[in-house]
């Protein structure tokens, strides 16, 4: 910033120049108006610059000072200004940098329980630091809530704003219960979307157990939220078919019905035995198939 104060003297050039020069004083923009003469030098040479010129005879002032003194000056009338501003806008970016409120907005407000849940399990919540926040894996969970066909993401000073679309008529029964097992076995995956998973990957569980709780732990709190997700059970089962004797065809709609009991799962192993009775032979076939189960997952 330019720190050069420009000064007025009655006084012949040539012998100003040699006065300042004499003395060390470096002289700039050198100018002769009249029966004055003018000039710049830095203002740390100001009062060296008076003092060589201090009879009256030479009528000295100072007809600019530099934007160096010009803006000292201004700081120092509007002190109290300029530290309300700089207290404003330090609070600003001290707001930006937290999340004190977070608003679900749209026609699925209704679901902001399971939003939240949601996105505290993502690092995110209320009067916390704000560090960023994974906006695809928010809006890639929360569309998997029932119905939901929309969901953004915006953050406003420290406001979060999350803004959540559902269908205005949804066929969709939305389940609040948590997810809970329909058979005994042995759990071979869980996944939950949102909510909390209860059991993990070969872990036994009888029917009516809780697989998926329908909350979020955060900070050792349980938040109530939606239960999404699904199981994996590895279940064992028996069942008996009557024939009127031994063969193929027998063996393989034995298998068919064991297929049939096993519904959309996969059977991993089976094995029969056959005996016979005074009707004929039962097969007896046991097996382990997959069964998944789920809640608010399509």
């Amino acid at each position: 910033m330019n720190n050069l104060t420009k000064i007025k003297i009655v006084a012949a050039p040539r012998q100003a120049i040699a006065k300042l020069a004499r003395e060390g004083v470096p002289v700039y923009s050198c100018k002769k108006q009249g029966a004055y003469f003018t000039f710049s030098v830095p203002d740390n040479f100001i009062k060296k610059v008076f003092a060589i010129f201090s009879h009256p005879c030479y009528n000295i002032s100072v007809e600019r000072k530099s934007a160096l003194s010009r803006l000292k000056k201004f700081c120092k009338r509007r002190a109290f200004l300029l530290a309300g501003m700089a207290v404003f806008i330090a609070a600003a970016c001290l707001s930006n940098s937290f999340v004190f409120r977070v608003d679900v907005v749209g026609s699925g407000a209704y679901l902001e329980n399971s939003v939240r849940g949601v996105l505290y399990s993502l690092g995110v919540r209320e009067y916390a630091p704000y560090k960023g926040l994974d906006e695809a894996a928010l809006i890639s969970r929360v569309l998997t809530l029932p119905g939901v066909t929309f969901c953004s993401v915006q953050k406003r000073g420290s406001i979060l704003y999350i803004d959540v679309e559902t269908e205005e008529e949804s066929g969709v029964r939305v389940d609040y219960s948590p997810l809970r097992a329909d058979c005994g076995g042995t759990v071979e995956n869980i996944v939950a979307v949102c909510g909390t998973p209860l059991v993990s990957a070969g872990d036994k569980v009888s029917a009516g157990d809780a697989l998926i709780a329908a909350y979020s732990a955060v900070n050792d709190q349980n938040i109530p939220c939606l239960a999404v997700g699904y199981a994996t059970l590895s279940c064992s089962a028996s069942l008996s078919y009557a024939a009127e004797e031994e063969s193929d065809e027998a063996l393989n709609a034995a298998y068919a019905a064991a297929l049939l009991y096993a519904g959309e799962g996969e059977i991993v192993s089976r094995n029969y035995t056959v005996k016979q009775n005074s009707e004929g032979v039962v097969y007896t076939v046991d097996f382990t198939y997959l069964h998944t189960i789920s809640i608010n997952f399509d």
